[in-house]
């Protein structure tokens, strides 16, 4: 059992990039990259397998199915830094495959703590909205509260999840 919640923690730990800053912004996409594990940009999910003196041996299985990458053009941070014109986001690809958007229409990114979400950015009336149900928590707090399916003011989230962190 102890092997297992090592196993289970060293996958965790190669399985989860660690982000040098978080961030909320508004852009469009430039570009989406997928690669296989194991390429330059895309290390194996595992370590290598180890075979133990005692003839025991530590494997590691995972549904990781690569790297995804996506460059986006700012038009607007909302928290964080974002330097220069583009700013990009890695992630690992899961068992659902890739998940960034292949568009050409304006998103809202949030990236903490390495996690990679993403909506929409619809703009209706001056104001930016996003889908609570692909951008589902901002710093801990869900995007919705009464999970209704409608879409969600960018502006009166921040100003919640700012309201939340201060407290």
């Amino acid at each position: 059992m102890i092997r297992f919640a090592i196993l289970a923690a060293v996958v965790f730990s190669v399985c989860s990039p660690v982000s040098a800053q978080d961030v909320i912004l508004l852009g469009e996409v430039q570009r989406v990259i997928v690669q296989p594990s194991g390429t330059a940009d895309c290390p194996p999910p595992c370590p290598p397998d180890t075979l133990y003196p005692d003839g025991s041996r530590r494997i590691c299985i995972s549904n990781g199915g690569g790297c995804q990458t996506m460059d986006v053009k700012i038009e607007r941070v909302y928290r964080g830094n974002a330097r220069g014109e583009t700013r990009r986001f890695k992630s690992r690809v899961g068992e659902w495959g890739p998940t960034f958007p292949v568009n050409e229409k304006r998103i809202v990114v949030s990236e903490e703590a390495g996690k990679v979400s993403w909506s929409p950015a619809i703009d209706q009336g001056g104001k930016i909205f996003i889908d609570p149900g692909r951008l589902r928590s901002i710093g801990g707090i869900p995007t919705s509260t009464n999970d209704d399916g409608k879409l969600v003011e960018l502006d009166e989230l921040l100003e919640r999840t700012a309201t939340a962190r201060r407290h």
